[in-house]
């Protein structure tokens, strides 16, 4: 049975844990404010455009709703109608007559193009002012909002109009769309001898990033399971044998490695792959991306021409036709026939 005196803590300690959590926020949000005014920007409108991104990346993933975009930002619950207000105000977000939301497309065009200036700020640092891959993050984010869309460009070419930011997330083409990653966690890959060659980490968490990079986990090294039991996997990297908890094992993410990738354009009609890597300077990589050769995706060569050019390819649900050289670019793994 429970007594009122119990009660009574219980709604105390809910009090003290809720009241926690907002000065938590106020706390960041002032800290926050404060970085960017004396970078001269208004912290409302990064505040608003940071909001928008995370309602970007929630709808791509289906599950754009006010609380959920309220926990991805770390604010209280009952800040969320007000989040949605000023997407809607900024005429970023609609809502439909049942009260569901969906980004107009205003807020998904500003929504990739503050992507694309953050990854492609996390390039330059780290290849141009030789930033670490756990300090980029925090910088880029103070860059991306005041940028213009004339300096947009010329970083771009400046940096050889890179496909992948520093820490393996796909870079935008000006007015594209962001490819959606294939790829799947490490934390879901557990079969003993497995091997992986990782295509992204997680960047927003500076100190596990940098324990990453320590340990040799960096976006195109290969890796294979070396062990496991219920709370750190054992990789063996580079001849090494490293341990990584599982917690830290999801924000790996890989994609299945084989011993000797192979051309897509070697492959007989009839047989089935899967896209390892992208080769080619930054243009043509951004170009297949867009048609869907995206690391992990399962590609088949449905037939080819007379003289075996161009062949077509089936990926993510669309035929392709590339010609010979096109499809070397793209190594792969092979998959067993049916």
């Amino acid at each position: 049975m429970i007594t009122a005196e119990l009660w009574f803590w219980r709604a105390v300690c809910a009090i003290l844990a809720a009241l926690a959590s907002y000065l938590s926020f106020r706390a960041r949000r002032v800290s926050r404010r404060g970085q960017f005014e004396r970078f001269g920007l208004d912290a409302q409108s990064v505040e608003s455009e940071d909001a928008l991104k995370a309602a970007y990346t929630l709808e791509t993933g289906g599950n754009l709703a006010a609380e959920q975009l309220a926990r991805s930002l770390g604010l209280p619950s009952a800040m969320a109608d007000g989040v949605i207000d000023t997407l809607v105000a900024s005429g970023w977000v609609a809502r439909d007559r049942t009260g569901g939301l969906r980004l107009k497309e205003t807020g998904k065009a500003r929504a990739v193009e503050l992507i694309r200036a953050h990854r492609l700020w996390e390039r330059y640092l780290v290849e141009k002012e030789g930033a670490s891959l756990h300090a980029v993050h925090a910088k880029a984010h103070q860059r991306e909002h005041h940028i213009t869309p004339e300096e947009l460009h010329r970083l771009d070419a400046d940096l050889g109009h890179p496909a992948w930011g520093p820490h393996g997330h796909f870079i935008p083409g000006p007015g594209g769309r962001e490819p959606q990653a294939a790829g799947r966690t490490l934390s879901e890959n557990e079969k003993l001898g497995s091997r992986f060659r990782i295509v992204s980490l997680k960047e927003e968490l500076a100190p596990l990033l940098a324990q990453l990079v320590a340990l040799g986990l960096k976006p195109g090294v290969d890796l294979e399971v070396a062990g496991k039991d219920s709370s750190v996997f054992r990789l063996r990297v580079n001849e090494l044998t490293v341990p990584l908890a599982r917690e830290a094992a999801r924000h790996v993410s890989v994609v299945p490695a084989p011993a000797l990738p192979i051309p897509l354009g070697e492959l007989s009609a009839g047989s089935r792959a899967h896209v390892v890597e992208l080769q080619g300077e930054g243009n043509h990589q951004r170009r297949m991306l867009d048609i869907g050769f995206v690391p992990g995706a399962e590609v088949a060569v449905i037939r080819k021409a007379p003289l075996n050019d161009p062949v077509e390819y089936l990926v993510k649900g669309t035929n392709v036709a590339l010609r010979r050289e096109e499809a070397d670019t793209i190594l792969v793994g092979e998959l067993p026939s049916d």
